[in-house]
């Protein structure tokens, strides 16, 4: 159980400047980052980042004067108060989406407008925010532009972002070192394209007239041309009749967007695998064990030939070891007893030979899912029996169409209507999913950053329960990695001695042999051979610095996240989405987290977790094998190791899902039978939660949940499929070349047309060819916006025909009436008693005081996770045979 903040808690709110103070001291490790909770450092030139924003928007709704200020209509019973922590939750759920669908006016149509259902009285503070937000709504994503470009470009970042673990001598040579291969790259693109001395060394004419330059993929022109009466009109020496043909203009322009497109080409993955050595090995602190010269008895060599660290003891392996105990716990499979783990369920996994060894974090996660898919699928079961019993006893048609859609949405999630073997396998993905997401955030956020980034990615696992298709997760994922790494600004972790130096030879070799190769090049070279070099590269270095560059942030940060604006857009707030269901499944992302630390998180922003944190918590479930003793054999967690054959693993999955199928199909017919008991306590439960369960609910709720994806939904997931299955470093080349290719293409278009309007020997060429981006930059920057205005117009009058047909005038809803209901809605489903946060109302209606539950958050917190080698028995942790009470 998790208790709620107390209503004094709420009362008592702190000032601006002590609440800033509270949550930056909860912060701890990001105070002095470059990103949220930090004061900033003197005569720094760091922009605020979205969490700096982020807290100044939470303190100024702490404001006492703010609340206050707040005019409520009559009808809506709450306290101003209640609407400020409405305000706050908001605040959290923006910061959890990626900051391209944060300022998207269709996302933020989604979400309530306070300032129209509660308006603030003229003068006060509120009132004064009100009134200039619609022109900072109107430029958020140019501004969003902006801030993005400065904080993640490779060249800008460098004026304009502190950051307190990357210097910025640091970024200046990372920089130096980017042009010095960018240069590299140029000598090596002119040598390919114009070979030196080319045309002076081919003596025949047919030779000379064959030579050809490529201009382009598929495109190239008579490089050389033959001159019979050379001999006596040369003026210098060598004189030969075979000569470089000097090309028109539209040709010259075409001739070194194709070598600034081979440039390109080649100096951007030497570029990213430079920075990827510096920033991973170079860079870091020797670990504190191979440190020989701060001991005495120190040998360099031991230091350098010590092995790495062992998986099983990374960050990764212990924060799924912690993710997979809690999974466990809250299905009952899992209660610490004196120094033994306890089991209820796991008979049908102990009678196969365990796994000694997996070979990654990702595979531990699979063997805490397979260990819990059984127990997890016997409570979709029985949630989708008790939809059922409403079924039979219900008569209304709509009723029933509503019960009959959150049957197929339950299917559809966990496929519980298919065959027991696809049942288990499905679970099994489904909660190593879970598993993993928990892991991220145990690993990066548990013990980082502020309150505020803590709650923020608190509501991360919470929205991404509904993206229930791995790529929508990977996306979702890579957004928001990127938001809040940005500012977390973390140290670079230690690594081996062994692995530093051969980084540092590694580094010193992409460095010393591209200049060594400039000097060669250029002393070979002539005056003018030299400045048509340097043009060429300063055009190169322009199209990464302005184009490239620039396309890429915008790409990762507006394009990729776009992918998930029809599901961000439906399920806007997923902390409103009722679930009024007795048997709960606390087995997603969010139910996975330290129930103590979310407390400890809430508590340190004095907000009260919302209802749906609050109600997660553990079950029990009664066994569902007979008890014989060889049942009662140990089970202990597999240590992780890189060096292990996936085949033993796979094995033993494969011969436990099959008695797991078989246990559960024997389930299934158990939970199928009639049982007048679980019919009884099935309708006790509708009648004491009939608000929930009204028609009205059920309907708001088949709104909620019923996501009707766009056309061309799928064939948009498989192309985000594509970029996103890489790693980031892949994933970014990949793009900036993607984005490469399609600027030549763009070219040899303008050539194309150039060619067509008579206009290729123009010595204007390379302008029209430059104005042709623009053109078609607007293009692509205003069809969006004509789009969206003909779909609504055409919406709006598909709405006045069927009013027509219908003889009836159309319905105007008043959008003040509509956001005061979707604010009693937030203070129902967020809270208790429309905003009436009674914080030992919940405690007492289960019958624990706070002491008991800050005692009970400890032990589960203590009991930690299933270290290697800890046994876990097959007993009955409830005592009792019988189902139990929710």
């Amino acid at each position: 159980p998790i208790r709620a903040a107390s209503a004094a808690s709420i009362a008592s709110a702190p000032s601006n400047r002590s609440v800033v103070s509270a949550a930056t001291s909860t912060g701890g490790a990001s105070a002095a980052s470059g990103g949220s909770g930090a004061r900033r450092p003197k005569r720094s030139r760091r922009p605020a980042t979205r969490i700096d924003r982020l807290e100044q928007r939470m303190a100024l709704r702490r404001d006492p004067g703010w609340a206050s200020a707040r005019r409520l209509p009559d009808h809506v019973e709450a306290e101003a108060d209640a609407v400020s922590t409405v305000e706050q939750h908001q605040l959290l759920v923006q910061a959890a989406l990626p900051p391209y669908l944060e300022e998207h006016p269709r996302v933020r149509r989604r979400f309530l407008d306070v300032d129209e259902v509660a308006p603030a009285e003229e003068g006060t503070a509120a009132h004064k925010k009100a009134s200039s937000r619609w022109w900072k709504r109107r430029t958020a994503l140019a501004r969003l532009s902006y801030n993005l470009i400065k904080a993640d470009h490779r060249f800008f970042n460098v004026p304009f972002v502190y950051r307190r673990h990357e210097s910025r001598p640091t970024r200046v040579f990372l920089a130096w070192a980017t042009l010095v291969l960018i240069f590299w790259a140029e000598a090596v693109a002119a040598l390919y394209v114009s070979p030196y001395r080319l045309c002076e060394g081919l003596k025949s004419e047919h030779n000379c007239l064959e030579a050809k330059a490529p201009t382009g993929l598929f495109t190239s022109r008579g490089q050389c041309e033959w001159h019979e009466n050379r001999d006596s009109s040369c003026r210098r020496e060598p004189c030969d009749k075979c000569r470089d043909r000097d090309p028109s203009a539209s040709q010259e322009t075409l001739e070194n967007s194709w070598e600034a497109f081979i440039c390109v080409l080649v100096a951007l993955p030497c570029v990213l695998l430079f920075e990827y050595v510096w920033l991973t090995w170079v860079r870091a602190p020797v670990r504190e064990k191979d440190r020989f010269w701060a001991t005495r008895d120190g040998s360099w060599l031991a230091a350098a030939t010590a092995s790495e660290d062992p998986a099983d003891d990374s960050e990764d392996v212990r924060a799924v070891a912690a993710a997979g105990a809690h999974l466990l716990e809250n299905l009952g499979q899992v209660v610490k007893r004196d120094a033994a783990v306890v089991g209820a369920d796991l008979s049908d996994a102990l009678r196969v030979p365990q796994p000694e060894r997996v070979a990654s974090a990702a595979a531990l996660a699979d063997w805490y899912a397979v260990l819990a898919s059984v127990p997890c699928a016997r409570l979709v079961l029985r949630r989708r029996r008790e939809i059922e019993d409403a079924l039979d006893e219900s008569e209304d048609p709509a009723r029933r169409q509503h019960l009959e859609f959150l049957r197929r949405d339950l299917d559809r999630d966990w496929h519980c209507d298919r065959a027991p073997r696809n049942f288990v396998r499905r679970v099994t993905t489904q909660l190593s999913a879970a598993i993993l997401l928990a892991a991220r955030y145990e690993e990066k956020f548990k013990q980082h950053g502020s309150a505020l980034q803590r709650s923020a990615a608190i509501y991360q696992l919470l929205l991404v329960q509904f993206l229930d298709k791995p790529t929508e997760r990977g996306v979702y994922r890579r957004c928001m990695d990127m938001d809040f790494e940005r500012d977390l600004d973390e140290p670079i972790k230690p690594v081996s001695l062994r692995a530093k130096v051969v980084a540092c030879f590694v580094a010193a070799f992409l460095i010393v042999g591209p200049i060594a190769f400039l000097l060669f090049f250029g002393r070979n070279m002539t005056k003018s051979e030299q400045w048509d070099w340097w043009k060429v590269a300063m055009f190169a270095i322009a199209l990464i610095v302005f184009v490239v560059e620039p396309l890429r942030i915008l790409f990762l940060n507006f394009v990729l996240p776009k992918v998930l604006l029809p599901k961000i857009k439906h399920y806007s707030d997923p902390a409103q989405i009722p679930m009024p269901y007795r048997t709960r499944l606390p087995v997603f992302a969010v139910d996975l987290v330290d129930p103590a630390h979310v407390v400890e998180t809430f508590d340190g922003l004095g907000l009260p977790p919302p209802r749906r944190l609050r109600e997660s918590g553990g079950v029990f479930l009664s066994r569902i094998s007979g008890g014989a003793d060889d049942d009662r054999r140990a089970l202990s967690r597999p240590r992780v190791e890189n060096r292990v054959h996936l085949f033993r693993f796979t094995r033993w999955r494969r011969s436990v899902a099959r008695r797991q199928a078989v246990a559960l199909d024997a389930a299934a017919a158990r939970t199928d039978a009639d049982d007048d008991g679980r019919r009884t306590t099935n309708r006790e439960h509708r009648f004491a939660h009939s608000t929930q369960w009204s028609d009205a609910s059920l309907e708001d709720m088949r709104e909620a949940l019923d996501f009707k994806p766009p056309l061309l939904y799928g064939f948009v997931l498989v192309v985000a499929l594509l970029v996103n299955i890489l790693p980031p470093a892949a994933e970014e080349l990949l793009i900036e070349e993607g984005l490469n290719f399609f600027i030549l293409f763009g070219v040899s278009v303008a050539d194309m047309l150039l060619v067509l309007g008579n206009l290729a020997g123009s010595a204007w060429a390379p302008l029209l060819i430059a104005l042709f981006f623009v053109v078609v930059a607007m293009v692509l920057a205003w069809l969006p916006t004509i789009i969206g205005r003909s779909r609504k117009q055409a919406r709006k009058a598909a709405a006045l025909a069927t009013a027509r047909l219908a003889a009836q005038p159309s319905a105007d809803v008043d959008p003040a009436a509509a956001s005061q209901e979707r604010l009693r809605k937030a203070l129902a489903l967020l809270y208790d008693d429309f905003g009436d946060f009674r914080g030992d109302s919940f405690m007492s209606e289960r019958g624990v005081s706070r002491s008991s539950a800050g005692s009970f958050a400890s032990e589960r917190a203590g009991s930690g996770s299933v270290a290697p080698g800890s046994p876990i028995s097959v007993e009955d942790p409830s005592g009792s045979g019988g189902l139990p009470t929710q």
